[in-house]
């Protein structure tokens, strides 16, 4: 007698529902933390930090003999780019006078490297961060 052909047993594909993404606020705190880590590296105290969304500045910061930095932080998830709202921009240095600090941009994309998906934000993830620096806001 033959022997019947046995498909082999597939597993699906994991969709992206199927994982616990992250929250814009986490998404946000992750980008605040590098931006962080990255100040604290180049010997800036960091004397405020705020995690909100809709708060800004997120991070004040202060190096001996320099004046005062006002950072604002916009994370993402590749391939979205971060924007600075010019609204925000427009607020931010106005009320910036009154500490006589500079205002400076810090946009953090991130890469899931643990996953195929790139752009994929899910909570088990291990993620690159990619950062060019810190982008002077001044009037226009």
């Amino acid at each position: 007698m033959r022997e019947l052909f046995k498909y082999p047993v597939v597993q699906a594909a994991r969709t992206a529902a199927s994982y616990q993404l992250l929250s814009q606020e986490a998404l946000h705190a992750m980008g605040i933390a590098h931006v962080q880590r990255t100040l604290e590296q180049q010997q800036f105290e960091i004397l405020f930090h705020s995690e909100a969304l809709q708060r800004y500045p997120h991070l004040k910061a202060y190096r001996e003999g320099e004046r005062l930095w006002w950072v604002i932080v916009e994370s993402s998830m590749y391939p979205q780019t971060p924007s600075l709202g010019s609204d925000v921009a427009r607020q931010l240095l106005l009320h910036a006078k009154s500490e006589d600090a500079k205002v400076f941009y810090a946009p953090v994309m991130f890469i899931n490297t643990k996953n195929q998906n790139l752009g994929l934000p899910s909570r088990n993830g291990q993620f690159t961060a990619l950062f060019n620096g810190f982008i002077p806001i001044g009037r226009t």
